[in-house]
């Protein structure tokens, strides 16, 4: 049997990581919203700074991402298997490119312009503003991006640019080299704990090369971001073809478990207090954060949420369309919402919950009703 069809039959029962990736883009709204209420620089702010909230966005920060791109990796690698190259190369040009470049044509403009308006930068009109100002490329002191700008898309950016640098490498791992070489790298990575420890080669590297973890978002000005996005999205692609590796995270999750833990507390602890604890190095124990809670999501996810149903098909249907929208709504809800000067977890909530109804009515209503808004926004025509 052809390894293009083990591919297919294993990638096929891998329900785990569709729950793993709806979760983790539910919870970009939750995290969003998060960001009015720290300390942190937002598009919008509400002047309110909750260390319960900066506590749990401490641990998601170093991971949420991570695991977007890892989930995206498995499936730009299943898709290979399906496709000849020029039909996977038009397929990323029609579901990244083009919903990318009317996003910010279009979708994120709303957040340049509620975030100038309240920090009183321009003056109110949403019209003058799209017509007249966003497209000069200006970067106005106190903004968070210049504009035009793409905002939360940069995660789409950085997907398209690295599934053309992919392509060398799956065309290698589809040879019959390519999955000699795989299997002996996944013969080896299930022993143990190897699993759990041996990708922080490579992280580490990465860290000791930059020596530092900062992600700016900015492609021209990216050095770590893309260099160690690029190592998760990797590890996607080659473990998708090792089915032995998803078995393994399972029967370690209790270690990863541990590990992440520990690490937790002691970023906890170093954010929160002055200890001997903060002789340890901030962005080591980010990077150790980061893969010990991954590892452990997807442990658990394989024993507890290797299943399908009608919400998962569902949610997974949309999940694309939601995550071009959510960011857009947040913040236009959040600019109101704040003013209204409900309290801070009355805003919240209300802003959280808020997204997720108005971006399921926008898709339901309106992006699924036409073949144009479906492809802008990345979903597939309907015949």
């Amino acid at each position: 049997m052809s390894n293009n069809t083990n591919l297919r039959e294993y990638s096929s029962r891998q329900h785990f990581l569709d729950w793993l990736s709806v979760f983790a883009f539910a919870y970009l709204v939750f995290y969003h919203t998060g960001m009015m209420f720290v300390e942190w620089p937002f598009h919008i702010e509400s002047g309110h700074d909750s260390k319960f909230l900066r506590s749990i966005m401490l641990l998601t920060s170093t991971w949420r991402l991570d695991l977007l791109f890892l989930v995206s990796g498995v499936a730009i690698s299943v898709m290979m298997a399906k496709m000849s190259m020029g039909q996977f190369i038009w397929q990323r040009v029609m579901k990244l490119f083009i919903p990318l470049l009317f996003a910010c044509l279009v979708v994120v403009v709303p957040q340049p312009y509620f975030e100038a308006l309240q920090k009183g930068l321009i003056e109110p009109g949403f019209w003058q503003f799209w017509t007249e100002q966003y497209f000069h490329f200006t970067w106005l002191e106190g903004m968070i991006t210049p504009w035009p700008t793409y905002t939360h898309m940069w995660y789409v950016l950085y997907l398209f640019f690295y599934t053309l640098l992919l392509i060398p490498l799956i065309l290698f791992i589809n040879s019959n080299n390519g999955v000699k070489t795989l299997e002996t790298l996944e013969n080896w990575l299930i022993k143990g704990i190897r699993l759990l420890w041996a990708p922080y080669i490579i992280y580490l590297g990465i860290l000791l090369y930059f020596g530092h973890n900062n992600v700016t978002h900015n492609i021209l000005d990216d050095g770590f971001g893309l260099l160690v996005f690029a190592y998760i999205l990797t590890l996607g692609v080659i473990f998708v073809r090792m089915p032995k590796v998803w078995q393994a995270f399972e029967k370690i999750r209790y270690w990863s478990l541990i590990l992440a833990l520990v690490a937790y507390g002691i970023v906890l602890i170093k954010y929160n207090w002055s200890t001997p604890l903060d002789v340890i190095n901030w962005d080591l124990m980010e990077m150790i954060l980061k893969w010990s809670w991954i590892a452990t999501l997807i442990g658990f996810a394989k024993r507890y949420l290797n299943f399908t149903n009608a919400s998962l098909k569902y949610c997974s249907s949309i999940v694309y369309p939601f995550y071009i929208l959510h960011q857009t709504v947040t913040i236009m809800i959040g600019y109101y919402i704040i003013a209204w000067g409900m309290g801070g977890i009355m805003e919240y909530f209300t802003i959280a919950l808020g997204t997720i109804l108005i971006s399921l009515i926008l898709i339901e209503g309106l992006i699924k009703q036409t073949n144009l808004t479906r492809i802008l926004f990345g979903l597939k025509t309907k015949k």
